[in-house]
């Protein structure tokens, strides 16, 4: 198989695999010049952001209860975003597997194992995420749609203002369904998106966090950060994961020493914006954040 080069996958797509046991049918699928004719993706998201770039040769998708690209309707599916069937991969032999980077160290090794060729993408902000569409435009011979998805944001980005002069302080939390939650930073997507908003998450980027951006944190050592707001979005099941965060406010006594909590400043963020993952549509997921921190 051709090397892809260092300036085709720069530091925002970090190859899993490089020449080691691929396929020798993917091999066949690389142009001389060592560009990618053909891609899987495990992930929603990077099927949306293919689609975007106008790049026709995906021949795997997700399982997924989401709306794929119509481009991509009739295409294979591969196995579910966490975990994808590798056995089905290698059948249909891409030049290059794409999944998000948050996957990296669990999809990494298996995929080597494998033998396929994977890339992993930065999802975790909006920023990366941009960064990457370039990386991916030059990966895929797209880079005038790159540029011009680049520009979108650029000009977007600019016209986001806020009427307000004090950044408000928020505590981010990510809860389940089973009973849990964690402390989103700065680090995470919904952090970068609170960031991008003029929020102050409390717990910023010099916090030690997992690779997620993510970190359990009991709520007596929280109470010392006096959010302005909370915000709470779910990792999945949002019904009953705020079914479950609405009822650890009430019952746990920690909770009402927040001015937040007693003052009725908790905003539940709906899962069709606020995921793990950047996605295209983060532009909604900004503006729905505009109302919740400015009332605007």
């Amino acid at each position: 198989m051709k090397k892809i080069t260092g300036k085709m996958i720069c530091a925002v797509l970090v190859l899993a695999v490089l020449l080691s046991g691929c396929a020798s049918s993917a091999a066949e699928n690389t142009s001389e010049s060592g560009s990618i004719s053909t891609v899987a993706s495990t992930s929603v998201a990077i099927c949306e952001i293919l689609d975007a770039l106008g790049f026709d040769n995906v021949v795997g998708v997700p399982e997924t209860e989401n709306e794929l690209p119509e481009r991509y309707s009739e295409v294979a599916t591969i196995g579910s975003p966490m975990s994808p069937d590798t056995e089905v991969i290698k059948s249909i032999a891409p030049d290059l597997v794409l999944s998000p980077a948050t996957l990296e160290s669990s999809l990494s090794e298996e995929y080597e194992t494998a033998g396929i060729n994977s890339a992993f993408l930065d999802l975790s902000s909006v920023e990366g995420m941009y960064k990457g569409i370039t990386s991916l435009g030059e990966l895929l011979g797209c880079e005038d749609k790159a540029a011009q998805l680049n520009a979108e944001y650029d000009a977007y980005m600019e016209s986001y203002t806020t009427e307000i002069d004090k950044e408000p302080s928020i505590l981010l939390l990510m809860c389940f369904p089973d009973g849990f939650y964690l402390v989103a930073t700065e680090n995470s997507y919904v952090g970068s998106l609170v960031s991008l908003a003029g929020g102050r998450n409390v717990y910023d980027e010099s916090y030690s966090a997992d690779e997620n951006g993510f970190v359990s944190i009991n709520p007596e050592d929280i109470v010392q950060t006096d959010p302005d707001k909370i915000l709470v979005f779910a990792h999945y099941s949002e019904e009953d994961a705020f079914e479950y965060m609405r009822g650890e406010f009430e019952s746990d006594s920690s909770w009402q020493f927040y001015d937040a909590v007693t003052e009725e400043e908790i905003y539940y963020l709906p899962s069709e914006y606020f995921g793990m993952s950047a996605s295209l549509d983060w532009t909604e997921g900004l503006d729905y954040l505009k109302t919740v921190l400015y009332d605007e």
